[in-house]
């Protein structure tokens, strides 16, 4: 399948008008795709990650001079991939 085969790839998420999502918390939602033409997949497969990152600065004085310490921390919540189709099928309009 080629780019100018998939006419629309949205991942709509559930519940998603907050956006901000907390660990231990169930995400979900679906994938719709559209396509130009009727076409052959063999296997489709989504992968998400959910990942929150922090950037602070702070500083502190020492004499007449002012120090800065910059931080940064990056945490990695959930890696998932799964499997839309497993097998040939005949994908034709919009497949939600």
């Amino acid at each position: 399948m080629t780019f100018k085969t998939i006419k629309r790839f949205k991942l709509e998420l559930d519940d998603s008008d907050g956006a901000v999502y907390a660990s231990g918390e169930i995400v979900s939602g679906h994938v719709v795709l559209e396509l130009n033409r009727e076409t052959k997949v063999h296997s489709m497969k989504v992968i998400g990650r959910g990942v929150a990152t922090a950037h602070w600065l702070e500083d502190h004085s020492v004499g007449i001079n002012a120090v800065y310490n910059v931080y940064t921390s990056k945490i990695t919540y959930f890696r998932k991939r799964q499997h839309l189709i497993r097998e040939n099928d005949i994908l034709r309009g919009t497949v939600e």
